[in-house]
Formats: structure tokens, sequence, C-alpha cells
């Protein structure tokens, strides 16, 4: 019967050698994890700032993109513009005729829907 209490006394030993072990190992680990935490916050700060800078830099590109494709546009319409008015005055006449030709038959299918 004392073998019996000393291996009771024993295992009663070892579980609390187990526990105090597992308990130093729990803090340990809560230590680990809030760190890893710690720094997958600092990286996905990191990497939203990085974000935050591509969107406005490609933000720019876009408005210098729109703006040069603007200015572009407004050159190449007055370009055919006078081109358009330089033929109209060395020959009037294909250009009178056509629009006389699309108002006509704009005239009739306006007047003949009522």
């Amino acid at each position: 019967m004392d073998q019996t209490l000393s291996n009771n006394e024993k295992i009663a030993e070892a579980l609390r050698l187990l526990e105090d072990a597992a308990k130093g190992k729990k803090e340990e680990l809560r230590t680990l994890v809030s760190n890893k935490y710690h720094h997958l916050k600092d990286a996905l700060g990191e990497a939203e700032l990085d974000m935050a800078a591509a969107v406005a830099a490609a933000r720019k590109r876009t408005m210098e993109a729109a703006q040069h494709a603007k200015d572009l546009g407004l050159v190449k319409a007055k370009e055919i513009a006078t081109e358009v008015d330089e033929q109209v005055h060395e020959n009037p006449w294909p250009y009178i005729g056509g629009v006389a030709i699309a108002s006509l038959l704009i005239g009739y299918i306006l007047g003949r829907n009522k």
C-alpha cells in the first residue's frame, strides 16, 4: 500500500509538472502568436500603403492619358474641320447636293410618321 501511495504521489507530481510546463508553453505560444500577428499586421499595413500609392499613381497616369487624348482629339478635330472647310470652298456643289438629299430623306421620314 505504501508503494501504491508513492505511485499515486509520483503520478500526481508528474501531472503537476506537466500542468506547469503546459502553462509555461501556453504563455510562450501566446507570445509567439501575438508576435506573429503583430508582424502580419505590420506587413498588411505596409501593403496597404503600397497599394494606396500604386492606386494614386495609376489615377495620375490615367488622368494624364485622358488629358492627352482630349488635347489630341481637339487638334485632330480642328485639322479635319479646316480640311473640310477648304474642300467645300474649292468645290461646294457635291456638299450642297449631299445636304439637299439628306434633308429630303429626313423630311420624308419625319413626315411619313405623322
